[in-house]
């Protein structure tokens, strides 16, 4: 087994996402230099920042985080366009486990009672194999140590938000999302987690739903990366 694995790896040598330099042993989906180059989302607090304020536009969000800035132009942006487009499961989940370990500091866990991901429609998730903001909520809350809840479903297709502007992606996100928050998670403090943050208008949404099936919840959010 260990020969089989030692060609393996010879005539298909593990990859940094960002950059394709063949890895060291010690290293996972990213190497060390995209690691230390990597675009973080400088948080110094929880509680007032650009991705929190856009939020604040569709619902009282109570804490707002995110690991890292998404640019077009960046070779960065393969991070999340591996986890969304390329079937690229595990480094969703890894994803969210960097994502949890990078918020420590800030004790957003200390908080949080359950984690929420962002739904994706049915059609889009049959297609895809998984909704990824699943796959970064299940990495977060195995650091964490949070249950992951679907508590969100969205109501019905809509156009993808990539192409839309803001205007665009407003509506196409208002009153797609409903909640069902079953008894014992009532008043709890929920973490709501997503990809990427343009506008705030799916997290945001997502927010609402949530607010609407429990007055008494708290919401704070967590995109891993943030589109300015």
């Amino acid at each position: 087994m260990n020969l089989l694995a030692d060609l393996y790896n010879i005539l298909m040598p593990r990859r940094c996402v960002v950059c394709q330099t063949i890895l060291e042993p010690s290293e996972q989906y990213l190497c060390t230099a995209c690691s230390i180059q990597m675009p973080r989302y400088p948080l110094h607090s929880i509680e007032d920042n650009e991705p929190l304020r856009k939020a604040w536009n569709f619902a009282p969000i109570q804490y707002g985080a995110t690991l890292l800035y998404y640019r077009h132009h960046s070779n960065f942006h393969k991070i999340i366009t591996n986890i969304k487009y390329k079937g690229n499961e595990q480094l969703g989940i890894k994803v969210g486990e960097w994502a949890a370990m990078e918020i420590a500091h800030l004790q957003l866990a200390e908080k949080v009672d359950v984690i929420v991901p962002v739904p994706s429609d049915k059609n889009r998730k049959k297609k895809r194999g998984y909704n990824q903001a699943e796959l970064i909520a299940e990495g977060m809350g195995r650091i964490m140590q949070r249950p992951v809840k679907n508590f969100l479903v969205k109501k019905e297709s809509g156009m993808s938000q990539t192409r839309l502007n803001k205007t665009e992606r407003r509506e196409n996100t208002t009153g797609k999302f409903e909640a069902d928050i079953p008894l014992p998670w009532r008043g709890k403090h929920i973490l709501l987690v997503d990809d990427v943050l343009t506008t705030g208008a799916t997290i945001g949404n997502c927010a609402q739903a949530l607010l609407a099936a429990d007055s008494q919840a708290k919401i704070s959010i967590f995109p891993v990366a943030y589109n300015a």
